[in-house]
């Protein structure tokens, strides 16, 4: 019998970043958009802040993922701006800060 720990892994899926759709789309639109990526096995989007209602969108994408598909965000944001938003940040948003 084959030792469990040789069978090699698969790497994780390289996220499909959707940035661009993200910032471009209105709410509505995006969330159509989201359906069409639901057999993607990962997505990515990386935003810079614009303010607290859209951080919690990208909150909102994190917590509707489909069964199996795995999902990152980020912003780029102050200090200040995280502090307006903190509860996003704790919800499993990335915070990549700006001086």
């Amino acid at each position: 019998m084959e030792d469990a720990g040789q069978f090699s892994k698969e790497p994780p899926p390289v996220p499909k970043d959707i940035s661009r759709e993200f910032s471009d789309m209105d709410v509505f639109g995006f969330i159509e958009f989201l359906h069409t990526q639901r057999r993607e096995p990962a997505l990515s989007i990386e935003v810079d802040w614009k303010n607290p209602d859209n951080a919690k969108r990208l909150k909102a994408f994190l917590e509707s993922k489909s069964t199996g598909q795995k999902r990152f965000a980020a912003i780029r944001a102050t200090k200040e701006q995280y502090n307006q938003a903190f509860n996003v940040f704790a919800s499993g948003v990335k915070w990549i800060e700006v001086k």
